[in-house]
């Protein structure tokens, strides 16, 4: 066969297409990833969002057919149970959605009662539950969703205060609201329980597809190539390491029983031929960077990126099918043959990684189920530090939720139950999570605030009514992907309902969710900052300090002549990418803030970035073949591993690290 032609590339739905290339592109996607603002796009859920439409919608039609007002209960009700489906099996989903409702009933009747006998009873359920709920974050990640939600509840009903037979009443239009969406998410519109670990697998292997094709942009043939933005190389980098990160603990916390074991047995091995692969795709990005282009470069880079767009639509599968991989290694193999440059090796690299995941696909029930060393030591390590850090979380929760409701009540500031909830929201046990949610709060909350007011003073009320479904549909659909646009159609919803509720507001209730949330963002970043702060992570220095270390010692050993063991490789290359992408993210967040001098900054980030390029050098050192060693391998390997040893022995300095980088061997960059 002398002639290599490319296979055909798999056809993509034209909804999923429309979606997937218009909605969001990858482009406007690392435009963002740049800049630090996390998104997910593969993550939308449309048929959750429907059914959160459908439940709410619903009930909203049946308080305005009976003319109750207050039956607006019942619809966000059914929305909170909604936004608390963690998806999953059917099993943890009911256990979860009845734990909210039958918690949020309890919490709505005292709530109220508590408000309708005076402020200091109110003052005092709402610091007890406060706190209770800041604690219940303890046990875990369904438990925390489930306290948030709670927590919200007990703040909005602080609101309304009843007699304590209106109490009674209310807590049953909860009931009723709650168990209407349960019913819903159960039997309407079944989903795949585990299409979020199968999305965010696929998307590790669609985003390295992107990443290996816009190699092409940088290697005309016929003209000198272009220079490639060092931001850009960053961010598809840091963008990469984090999914794979992310998507292996995803698949981890999959248990091992009969209807787990499978897909977790599926996904594990795709997350770390991935891994593999994306060795390959930093050592092309690294030649490319250097200006070498053999004549197999650009043949090779149109392969390679063809394959992992297939093997990402395979890895959509409930059940992946292994012969689709078939002519994709074929001819990877016939490209890596002979191995005579960077391209040909990586796509022996390639074909080996996707050969190792055909047979794991082939039989999945002889894939090693069994959790690392590292992640078993650190859940069982977990807990006297972590009990600490949650009781200071629910003290300062519970405080800043008083300092709220105190704040609305001295200003009469209406709707102050959102004030109250973006102090629940925006509140994190750590600051680092805590401003950035704040500022998406905010800017979320604005946003949806202006779009609610300009509908609801144009719109007549049965348009304001059919927009309830897709307000409601849009939030749940889009809670996953990103914060802010979360917060966006949430707010717009929340003012809408309102506003059929309470009619003739008009601006009002917009403009009152948009000052109440900012305020109660503010309270909750001040608590943070002020009460009972925790030990605040490494200075930026120190986080590059550390990943200037982890790359170096991935240099070491990848650039040895000596044999390395695959599991020494791997640990290195992951923990130089997830120290690097933590010190660029702080950086990216540190930018943000406009605190620092710009010139500290720039410096941070240049070193970063010359870590990232030494990190593919690195890669293809390790794919080069070391046992007839040059003088020159020898004498880098030799550099390589006296840095290794030597620089801990004194402190790394901004300084020290640039002249290191600058003494470094001129094939690193």
């Amino acid at each position: 066969m002398n002639k290599l032609s490319l296979p055909p590339r798999p056809r993509k739905h034209r909804v999923l297409r429309m979606i997937s290339g218009s909605l969001l592109p990858s482009a406007l996607a690392h435009w963002l990833g740049v800049r630090a603002i996390a998104i997910a796009p593969e993550q939308i859920a449309l048929r959750e969002g429907m059914r959160a439409g459908v439940a709410v919608g619903a009930v909203m039609i049946v308080a305005l057919k009976l003319a109750m007002p207050l039956m607006a209960w019942s619809a966000f009700a059914a929305f909170w149970t909604c936004l608390v489906d963690p998806g999953g099996l059917l099993r943890t989903r009911l256990m979860t959605m009845l734990k909210f409702a039958s918690a949020g009933t309890c919490v709505t009747g005292i709530m109220a009662a508590a408000s309708g006998l005076g402020t200091v009873p109110a003052f005092i359920g709402l610091g007890v539950f406060a706190f209770v709920c800041g604690l219940a974050r303890m046990r875990g990640a369904i438990a925390t969703q489930i306290s948030v939600l709670v927590a919200i509840v007990a703040v909005v009903a602080v609101c309304y205060p009843q007699s304590p037979m209106g109490a009674l009443q209310l807590s049953g239009l909860f009931a009723a609201g709650a168990i209407w969406a349960t019913l819903v998410c159960v039997l309407a519109w079944p989903v795949d329980p585990y299409a979020p670990q199968r999305q965010a697998c696929s998307a590790i292997f669609r985003e390295q597809g992107y990443m290996t094709r816009r190699l092409l942009d940088f290697m005309p043939p016929g003209s000198a190539p272009q220079a490639m933005h060092q931001q850009t190389i960053s961010a598809f980098r840091r963008d990469i390491r984090s999914r794979i990160e992310m998507a292996r603990g995803k698949i981890e916390v999959l248990s091992a029983g009969a209807f787990t074991s499978r897909t977790r047995a599926v996904l594990l091995p795709a997350i770390e031929a991935a891994d593999r692969i994306f060795i390959a795709v930093m050592a092309f990005e690294h030649a490319v960077l250097s200006g070498a282009n053999p004549p197999t470069a650009r043949r090779t880079v149109r392969l390679v990126a063809a394959t992992l767009h297939r093997v990402a639509r395979e890895s959509l599968r409930p059940e992946p099918r292994p012969e689709a991989l078939d002519a994709q290694i074929r001819f990877l193999r016939i490209l890596g043959q002979r191995e005579t440059d960077v391209f040909t090796k990586g796509a022996h690299q390639c074909a080996q990684a996707l050969a190792d995941l055909q047979t794991a696909w082939r039989n999945p029930g002889q894939t090693k189920n069994n959790t690392s060393p590292l992640q078993s030591s650190t859940k069982m390590a977990a807990a006297p530090a972590d009990r600490t850090i949650f009781v200071r979380h629910a003290a300062r929760l519970s405080v800043a939720v008083l300092v709220a409701y105190a704040i609305s009540l001295k200003l009469n500031l209406s709707y102050a139950y959102w004030a109250m909830m973006a102090v629940v929201v925006v509140t994190q046990p750590s600051v680092s999570t805590t401003l950035p949610r704040t500022i998406e709060r905010v800017a979320g909350s604005i946003a949806g605030g202006l779009l609610a007011a300009v509908m609801g003073v144009l719109f007549p009320l049965w348009a304001i009514l059919l927009m309830v479904f897709p307000l409601a549909a849009a939030t749940i659909a889009l809670r996953s992907v990103n914060y802010t646009l979360c917060v966006m159609f949430m707010t717009q919803l929340f003012v809408l309902v309102t506003d059929l509720v309470s009619p003739a507001l008009g601006w009002d209730v917009a403009l009152s969710r948009s000052i109440n949330n900012i305020i109660g963002s503010l309270v909750g970043l001040a608590a943070c900052l002020l009460l009972w702060p925790e030990k605040r992570q490494a200075p930026l220095s120190e986080q590059v300090a550390e990943a200037f270390k982890a790359n170096i010692r991935y240099a070491a050993l990848a650039s040895s002549t000596e044999p390395v063991a695959w599991e020494l490789i791997d640990k290195a290359r992951r923990e130089a990418g997830t120290t690097s992408t933590r010190a660029e993210i702080l950086c990216q967040q540190a930018k943000v803030e406009g605190l620092r001098r710009t010139e500290y900054l720039n410096t941070n980030a240049a070193i970063l970035f010359q870590l990232r390029k030494l990190a593919g050098a690195a890669s293809v050192w390790w794919m080069e073949d070391s046992s007839s060693a040059s003088a020159h391998t020898r004498n880098r390997a030799t550099f390589y591993a006296n840095l290794a040893k030597t620089q801990d022995e004194e402190p790394l300095t901004l300084q020290t690290m640039q002249t290191l980088l600058a003494d470094m061997d001129s094939d690193a960059f």
